[in-house]
């Protein structure tokens, strides 16, 4: 699922899919797709650390910035200590 927050800040679904496989050429398909549907001004991605969604991000919008969501970056962090010192 894409969700979009507009410079208003109200938060709007841009799209979903089911898939097999999260590669980049799926993710680059949904945000060309996006594109074509009007999606501009695209300033921020924020998403799970898959390398596929970071290249097609980075490809489709060109000058956005990415971010891995708090939830995975805890997740990330997390898995990398010792489980005494959580």
């Amino acid at each position: 699922m894409i969700a979009g927050v507009r410079v208003d800040g109200y938060r709007e679904i841009l799209g979903a899919r089911i898939t097999d496989c999260e590669n980049e050429e799926f993710w680059f398909g949904l945000f060309k797709e996006l594109k074509e549907r009007g999606l501009t001004g695209v300033k921020l991605i924020v998403s799970d650390g898959h390398a596929g969604i970071q290249k097609a991000a980075e490809t489709a919008f060109l000058g956005a910035s990415w971010q891995m969501c708090s939830v995975h970056f805890t997740c990330a962090v997390l898995r990398n200590i010792p489980r005494k010192c959580q």
